[in-house]
This record gives structure tokens, sequence and C-alpha cells, in this order.
């Protein structure tokens, strides 16, 4: 039997007989993160704040924070801070394409709360480069400094810029994601109709089991683009642990690597089977769960291994292997 074999192990869906290049990053330095606060000189440049191949992409980021704080959103005048924001979304972006109030409007949903209400934000790790034109950033924020943190985010991706004559491109705004301490993960990412919202996929419960986790993600792969484009590669990312790097993949990025023959079986199965009692190791704080998948036609069964972990009272996961 021909035995193919790949990992999808710290975020990258890596065949295990040939390399793969990894994304640039320097390893996160959570104890020693200087904490920012509200900057008064960035604030009184909010008004002529545009987007420029000047700006690197966290400067992107700060001028988006400052804006969104509950001192400059309606500061000088209502809606300021959603004008001077969605001059920093990219085109791809369709939250760029409404009108201040309904901008404003979104971000007055209850897990948006925390990009107004932050009084300190931290970077959590250098910002990772994905090829050359797009960027993944996480940071936290908390409302005082005695709050809990909440995660967010950021993915930017580079945008011609509006001079014909430029020689670079400028850094804007493709999503964010506001990860909730104990709920779903919102994405500030309109999807359809100027004036919808799309739904949260699906987020990591501390009631699902390892099982639970696994099939969760096997279907919503199987079906990666309903409801919505990308929507089951949003609900991968969203339960992998924060040892994967897969978690700060976009759902773009994630789709390129589903694409790859090895992996293809995640997205064309017809048949699964899921092994009764997942394997624990150590302490039980880690497990490995096996499920059995078949497209229609085939002879044999392909059998892809889930290493989870728990993280905050959820299973998460650290790494996948194939093997036909």
């Amino acid at each position: 039997m021909f035995v193919a074999s790949a990992v999808l192990f710290l975020g990258f869906l890596l065949p295990t007989h040939r390399p793969w290049n990894f994304p640039r990053a320097v390893p996160p330095q959570l104890c020693d993160a200087p904490i920012f606060t509200l900057d008064p000189i960035r604030s009184a440049e909010l008004e002529k704040a545009q987007p420029s191949p000047a700006l690197q992409a966290r400067e992107v980021i700060d001028t988006m924070m400052t804006a969104l704080h509950r001192g400059n959103i309606d500061r000088p005048r209502g809606r300021f801070g959603c004008e001077v924001a969605m001059r920093f979304l990219a085109p791809t972006n369709p939250a760029s394409k409404v009108s201040s109030s309904t901008f404003a409007s979104y971000l007055e949903q209850t897990w948006y709360q925390p990009l107004l209400s932050w009084s300190e934000y931290r970077w959590e790790g250098d910002l990772t480069l994905l090829g050359e034109s797009e960027a993944y950033q996480q940071l936290s924020v908390r409302a005082d400094a005695d709050g809990s943190w909440t995660s967010v985010r950021w993915i930017l991706r580079r945008v011609p810029y509006r001079d014909p004559a430029a020689t670079a491109d400028q850094w804007m705004v493709e999503a964010v994601f506001v990860s909730e301490p104990d709920g779903p993960e919102p994405v500030l990412r309109l999807s359809g109709q100027a004036n919808s919202v799309r739904a949260p996929a699906t987020a990591p419960r501390e009631t699902g089991s390892p099982g639970d986790v696994v099939l969760t993600v096997m279907r919503a792969l199987r079906q990666r683009d309903v409801p919505y484009p990308y929507h089951g590669c949003e609900v991968a990312i969203r339960f992998c642990s924060p040892t994967n790097k897969a978690s700060r993949l976009s759902p773009q990025a994630f789709a390129q690597y589903l694409n790859e023959p090895w992996y293809k079986v995640l997205t064309e199965w017809d048949h699964i089977e899921l092994e009764d009692e997942p394997e624990a190791t150590g302490d039980g704080s880690t497990v490995s769960q096996d499920v059995l998948v078949k497209r229609e036609g085939d002879d044999t069964w392909t059998v892809v291994n889930w290493q989870l972990a728990r993280y905050s009272g959820r299973w998460l996961m650290d790494a996948l292997s194939i093997t036909e």
C-alpha cells in the first residue's frame, strides 16, 4: 500500500516528504510586551491621516485603534473615528463600501466593543508576513489596568497606491477578528449586500469534545464555501490552537493549502467515520483522534489523525496528519 503522509503543524499543511517555507516571524515576547495607551499626538493627527506606502503595517493598525477609541469615535464630530478607520480598509473588504453611519451601527454590536472601549493594548508577537502582499498581527486590548485581555487579530493586504506613479504599495486592513474571552470570534468584514452582516463562524466551546471539534471542522471543510466563500476555512482557523500558526492565516491563504493534492480529501470526502475514543497522552490534556474518510468509489479509507490539546478549557488543534 502506498502511504502519503502530510502534517498540518504550526499552521502549515506541511508534506513530510518535502520542505515548506515558513512565514517570516519572530517568536512572541508576551511577558515583556510594552503596553500602549491612547496617544494625544496621534489623535490630533487623525484628521489628515491617510493610507500611504510610507506607513508600516503596525502604523496602520495603530491609526485604526486610535480612530476607533471611544475618545475619538465621535470627536470632533459624530462618527469621525469611523470616517478615519474606513480610509484604511482594503477595497476587498466590503465594509469599505458602506456609509460611516452604517459602519458605526456595526460597531455598536457587543462583540466589537473592545475596539472602542480599550484603554491599553499590546502587540502579541511580531508582524508575520504571509507571502509578499499579506500580513498578520495579533494584539490584545483591555478596558482598564485590572481588566482581562481580549485578543484582536488583524489581517492586512498590500494595495496599489492611488498615485499611478508610486513605486510601492500601501498596507490596508483586509479583516479584523475580535475574540471574546468566552464566546465566538466575529470578524469585522462584511459580506454580501452593503447592509448585511456576516454571521460569526462556529467557535470553540468549553463543552465540545475532541470528536466534536474534528467533526465540526471536517464538515465545514467539506462545504468550504457554504454559506459564503471560505466559511469552512474560517471555522478551521478558529479551532487551531495558539501554537498552531494556521491561526494566523487568512481564510484565503488557508484555502490555498487545501488545493494541494495531499489535502483534497478534506474537501472531497463523501463518507466519514469517527473513532469512538481518542487516545489520551500525558496528563490527558492532549489527545490523538482518528477519523476515517472516503470518496464515493474509493476502495480504501483515508486516515486523518488529529492532535488536539486543551486551551482555556477548549479542545483546539495542534496538528493534523493524513495517511492514505
